[in-house]
């Protein structure tokens, strides 16, 4: 499993985001076997490389699927480009961004259900944050398990000049290192009970204001400031407007900072009625799964490379059992933008993967119900499910990529399911 705290102190301010730079990426130190076929955890992946940032992943000679754990983590993209992948530690393989880029956009208002809190910031600090003369992201670490977080808060940090124009590595410790570089102002966050003793070294704030507990009583919020730091950034961060709301209930498939999936139903046992399209325009309904007594659904992204590695050998499980009535859908999650329009240049990235993986089942774009919710708020790239003929789904979801052997037997199980009646 990768180290959520070091990714999300990374990527939950959108470090590597298309509107923030333009990633660059050199070779891996090291790619596990493990990592080449892990699931990638689907928050953490998302916004690490999106789609429009770092293309389609193909195999590093270009003709294949994706890159094997030798070939040191170099994922290549569709038009020759090399584009993201991450060590098994979480830790991007090469990245560096000018400081300012890592700056949070700045809003009238910011909502985040999953920790239950509301804030409003003054008029002076959004223009020091709008101007980077303030720097506004955010960190947050979950508990071992993943069912929940330990803490998570917003940081500011005073930017110099030079500051706000050096490259950031983002390789390693590089991150760490340099925010510890620059001066915390203060931090606005959610901390579980359980380390609240802790609160200076979490935030690197020396003063600490309660603002108030959770429904639940687990959490408590609080806005700190580091009294060293000047007193007119000071005086702006304890003019932060707050409202303690209650939690929605935890999602591990995100980052606490995002918003809830509208519409999610994992537990969904039927994907429902529902009318799309393949990344090449053909019409398809549910009915596309009428044809197969069982049918795999992989739903991957374009940029995810245990996804991509896989694909020759679902095409393989597909030509071997489509006779045994046995079929095999991708969705191709990434098409879909937040907005819910379809992302053209994506569906381009796709229409690559297809031509040079060879694959010939169908790649389908998500419908805008999301199979009934099922293929919303995903907890990791690749994950797969199995449907029979009548839409209802079987089994348990599969995390992470198979090779074809492990994939027959995967579909052996889910068709002794069906034939039981279970």
């Amino acid at each position: 499993m990768m180290n959520k705290k070091r990714l999300m102190a990374i990527l939950a301010a959108g470090v590597l985001t298309a509107t923030s730079f333009n990633p660059v990426m050199i070779k891996a130190e090291s790619v596990s076997a493990e990592e080449a076929g892990m699931a990638v955890p689907a928050d953490a992946a998302g916004m690490s490389v999106p789609a429009d940032a770092a293309g389609a992943a193909v195999s590093a000679d270009e003709a294949g699927a994706a890159v094997s754990a030798d070939e040191a983590g170099a994922v290549v993209a569709g038009d020759g480009s090399e584009t993201a992948v991450f060590s098994e530690d979480g830790t991007p393989v090469k990245k560096t961004v000018k400081a300012a880029d890592i700056n949070m956009k700045v809003q009238d208002s910011y909502d985040f259900p999953f920790l239950g809190l509301k804030a409003v910031l003054p008029e002076e600090l959004k223009k020091q944050i709008e101007n980077s003369d303030m720097l506004m992201i955010t960190e947050e670490e979950w508990n071992d398990d993943m069912t929940g977080f330990k803490y998570a808060f917003f940081h500011w940090n005073k930017l110099t000049e030079d500051q706000k124009n050096e490259d950031v590595n983002l390789l390693g410790t590089g991150y760490e290192d340099w925010l510890k570089s620059i001066e915390r102002v203060g931090t606005l966050g959610v901390y579980s009970k359980d380390v609240i003793d802790d609160l200076d070294s979490i935030t690197g704030c020396n003063e600490h204001k309660e603002l108030g507990t959770s429904e639940d009583g687990n959490y408590k919020y609080y806005l700190s400031i580091n009294k060293d730091a000047e007193s007119d950034l000071t005086d702006e961060i304890e003019k932060i407007e707050t409202t303690i709301t209650e939690m929605t209930a935890f999602d591990p498939s995100k980052s606490v900072f995002d918003m809830p999936a509208e519409n999610a139903n994992p537990d969904a046992e039927n994907v429902g009625a529902f009318e799309t399209t393949d990344i090449d325009g053909n019409a398809y309904t549910e009915k596309v799964f009428s044809d197969y007594d069982l049918t795999l659904v992989n739903c991957f992204t374009t940029w995810c490379s245990p996804c991509v590695n896989e694909m020759p050998d679902l095409d393989k499980l597909y030509q071997e059992m489509k006779e045994k009535g046995v079929g095999v859908v991708g969705m191709v999650i990434d098409s879909v933008g937040e907005d819910g329009t379809t992302d053209e240049d994506t569906v381009k990235k796709a229409q690559i993967l297809k031509e040079k993986t060879g694959v010939t089942y169908p790649l389908l774009i998500p419908d805008a119900g999301n199979m009934n919710g099922r293929i919303s708020g995903l907890s990791s790239f690749p994950e797969s499910f199995f449907v029979d003929k009548d839409g209802n789904i079987v089994g348990d979801p599969i995390m992470g990529s198979r090779n074809l052997e492990d994939w027959k037997t995967a579909v052996e199980d889910a068709l002794e399911k069906i034939n039981s009646g279970k």
